[in-house]
């Protein structure tokens, strides 16, 4: 599944790291291969729905034995996928990504914009 639409729209800190950047958005991309795998009809990222990624939160996560860390990394970046997407509002709740700010924690290192990027081409 193509996603460059997704990780245009994350605007990363000048502290981040590039090996960060590289990580996320391979994280984002095997999401997207297990939802394109698990549901074959799901040929585009416009196409993923709130099923798809508990699909992932609750099966896949187990399913390859991801470390407790680990799938922290990926819900991480399930959170960047989702607000690139433009679902943030209501699907935090149901895949259990909001976040408490009570808590702290560190910054984060990314934002999502919601404007196209200029270095993507229009494929329409």
């Amino acid at each position: 599944m193509d996603i460059r639409e997704i990780t245009a729209r994350i605007r990363w800190a000048k502290k981040s790291s590039a090996v960060t950047k590289k990580r996320t958005n391979r994280r984002v991309q095997a999401m997207a291969d297990a939802i394109q795998d698990q549901f074959p009809e799901v040929k585009n990222w416009h196409q993923i729905k709130l099923k798809h990624l508990l699909y992932i939160k609750n099966a896949w996560f187990d399913n390859e034995g991801l470390q407790p860390t680990t799938m922290a990394d990926y819900s991480r970046a399930m959170r960047l996928m989702v607000t690139a997407m433009d679902k943030s509002q209501h699907w935090f709740g149901p895949l259990r990504l909001a976040q408490n700010r009570q808590r702290g924690g560190r910054p984060t290192k990314s934002r999502v914009t919601r404007s196209k990027s200029k270095n993507i081409r229009s494929r329409f």
